[in-house]
């Protein structure tokens, strides 16, 4: 016969008490572990996002978010759409955005780490349509209108009134998307890099912990990212820390050039010199001591004391990257200057160093003159010695 012993009760209770321990500590180890977003925030490094708003699956405004968990600084990078860089993968020269691909754009972020020297951490991704909804649930975004922007013609039909304004999902569309004959690049970057910081400010005002899982209910449909659900809380978090009034922004200067049949913009110096800025902003918003100085805002004068037509101007273009205030160019009392030189006029020595760094100079003089002209703080003259981006 065979054996027919009637199971053994306490081993399988044993067993049954096992499991549920074990699937209690796994929940625990789980609802325990920190999210990716908060562990970077723990261990204070800059943090980089590439927000991305997107137009027919292509990206309309690309802006690098750099976040700096210990000081709560921020800044802004935009990245044109029509950036032109070699494509190792296509072998050939092309619009970066040409790798983007709205369901995954690990491609396009890896050219955006080649053309700034970071591999953004995270992304997210809103569509043109999505934004419109994404506004009206923040209640509008605030936006300053220096003038009113009128455009009536058989494409766009846009009224957006000037001052202070709060635009609903669709007047943010237009807001970032009319088009103006003649209106220059540097006005349209900044009318992104607004909406962007509109956006964030928003996101910072109404966040509110406690409702923070209601809040990614709304959000996560409307948002495509890489966080998880602890980690964009944890990202919204860390949004109203931000000191958003004090925000740096950058973007790439360039030069357009015609590629085959269409025109490209490429980054001065073959990117080096975005590179370069990339890390010195990187620097600047991990340094308290840089950070907490109130004149962090330098105006400059930039003479040219050479032959060299347009040198004063496209060094501007230099200082600007570095956030610098050009306050005015001018030919300098010669042409004939061998040596470059550095004229601090507001007596900051410090300050007059950090400039002279930049283009490698090592003449730098102290010229403080009680009534001097106050939009200006530091007088370069560029000599002979200066080849265009260094002292030689």
């Amino acid at each position: 016969m065979k054996d027919r012993r009637a199971p053994d009760l306490s081993l399988l209770l044993l067993i049954l008490v096992f499991l549920i321990l074990a699937g209690l500590s796994v929940y625990i180890l789980l609802t325990m572990k920190i999210d990716d977003y908060k562990e970077m925030v723990i261990d204070q490094k800059l943090i980089t996002t590439l927000i991305i708003i997107e137009e027919d699956d292509k990206p309309l405004v690309t802006e690098v978010y750099f976040y700096h968990p210990e000081t709560k600084k921020g800044a802004l990078l935009n990245i044109p759409e029509e950036t032109g860089a070699l494509i190792r993968s296509l072998n050939r020269v092309d619009r970066i955005d040409t790798l983007y691909n709205t369901e995954d754009p690990s491609y396009y972020l890896e050219q955006i780490g080649i053309l700034t020297g970071i591999v953004p951490d995270f992304y997210l991704q809103i569509k043109k349509e999505n934004l419109v909804s994404l506004v009206d649930f923040l209640e509008g975004v605030d936006i300053f209108l220096p003038n009113p922007v009128i455009i009536q013609n058989d494409e766009q039909q846009i009224l957006l009134p000037s001052g202070s304004v709060n635009l609903d999902g669709d007047k943010a569309v237009d807001y970032l998307c009319y088009k103006i004959e003649g209106e220059s690049a540097d006005d349209r970057i900044k009318r992104e890099h607004d909406l962007v910081i509109g956006l964030l400010k928003k996101l910072s005002h109404m966040y509110d912990a406690k409702f923070s899982e209601a809040f990614q209910k709304y959000l996560f449909p409307v948002i495509n990212t890489n966080l998880d659900s602890k980690s964009f809380d944890s990202f919204l978090q860390e949004i109203t820390s931000l000191e958003l009034d004090r925000v740096v922004f950058q973007q790439v200067l360039g030069t357009r050039r015609k590629v085959d049949s269409q025109i490209l913009y490429f980054p001065h110096y073959d990117g080096k010199l975005l590179r370069e800025t990339v890390k010195q902003m990187q620097d600047s918003l991990s340094d308290f001591d840089v950070l907490k100085d109130e004149k962090l805002v330098v105006s400059l004068e930039i003479q040219n004391g050479t032959t060299r037509n347009g040198l004063a101007s496209r060094t501007a273009q230099i200082f600007k990257s570095y956030g610098y205030e050009i306050a005015s160019l001018k030919n300098a009392d010669s042409s004939r200057y061998e040596n470059t030189v550095i004229l601090d006029k507001k007596g900051d020595p410090a300050a007059a160093q950090r400039v002279a760094n930049l283009i490698k100079c090592q003449k730098i003089h102290t010229d403080v003159d009680q009534n001097r002209d106050e939009t200006v703080d530091i007088i370069i003259i560029l000599g002979k010695d200066f080849d265009g981006r260094y002292v030689k």
